[in-house]
């Protein structure tokens, strides 16, 4: 059974990754929104670094890097549901139940995917990054590990799209689901330390997993391997990707019956 599961979400999962490839708006979307940030931020505010709460930091691109990496891999799922969605629609999902294919392999094939288009839309943003100037001082297994954590990430949070996705059947619903998850994003200690923000804000990014992420990032890129930094990040990701994938499997459990 696990060889049978294991053969269709390979062969599945790469038709996932092609059609998500092969239509190049898709990575322009994803991209653009991190490197106009990290483009226009990094010279609007360059001078900000010289807050006190920014310690030892002296370069803003530096700094904001990494959190523009988390987006980018944020961004590359934040609406995986939608491709599942249409392909329920078009009949194709009825199609392959119809065939000797586990149901399950259907879901797994849309998920595992998205470790690669998480890691891939990052790597693309941290390359630029060091293009532009920032470094990472682990080097290339540095850079490595950050496309690992990048993709956990993108596979941790995969569910946010998918549960409204396979919950209401609605494009829109899911779409605007996905936007709500922004705020999450701007209050994170993406653009500024924690302790240049409300005290608010601060409670709210002891329990941000994307905080947690960036940070560890953050000490990869800037300082070195910050294992506690990064178990930290781990843990968060495991939490949340076991709360998500759950509602994701009972939610397309209910859409396959």
């Amino acid at each position: 059974m696990m060889a049978a599961l294991t053969y269709e979400t390979w062969y599945l999962g790469i038709r996932t990754l092609r059609r998500f490839l092969r239509v190049p708006a898709n990575v322009l979307s994803v991209i653009f929104f991190p490197l106009i940030q990290l483009l226009v931020f990094s010279q609007l505010f360059q001078q900000i670094v010289q807050l006190p709460g920014f310690g030892s930091e002296t370069s803003y691109l530096a700094y904001l890097a990494p959190g523009q990496v988390v987006f980018a891999a944020f961004l590359a799922v934040a609406w995986s549901g939608y491709g599942l969605l249409v392909e329920y629609r078009t009949g194709y999902m009825d199609k392959l139940r119809a065939m000797p294919t586990q149901r399950w392999s259907i879901l797994a094939a849309e998920m595992v995917p998205l470790f690669f288009q998480a890691a891939l839309m990052a790597g693309i943003i941290l390359a630029i990054s060091v293009v532009l100037g920032a470094s990472i001082a682990t080097g290339i297994p540095g850079f490595l590990l950050i496309l690992l954590l990048s993709g956990l990430f993108g596979l941790s949070l995969a569910g946010i799209s998918f549960i409204p996705a396979l919950v209401t059947k609605s494009e829109q619903a899911t779409s605007t689901f996905s936007l709500l998850l922004f705020p999450v994003i701007f209050i994170s200690t993406a653009f500024v330390p924690v302790e240049l923000m409300p005290d608010w804000m601060q409670t709210v990014n002891t329990w941000n997993p994307i905080s947690h992420l960036i940070e560890a990032i953050r000490s990869i890129m800037t300082t070195g391997y910050d294992w506690a930094l990064i178990g930290r990040s781990l843990l968060g990701m495991l939490v949340l990707g076991v709360i998500l994938q759950v509602g994701t499997l009972w939610a397309f459990a209910r859409l396959a019956r």
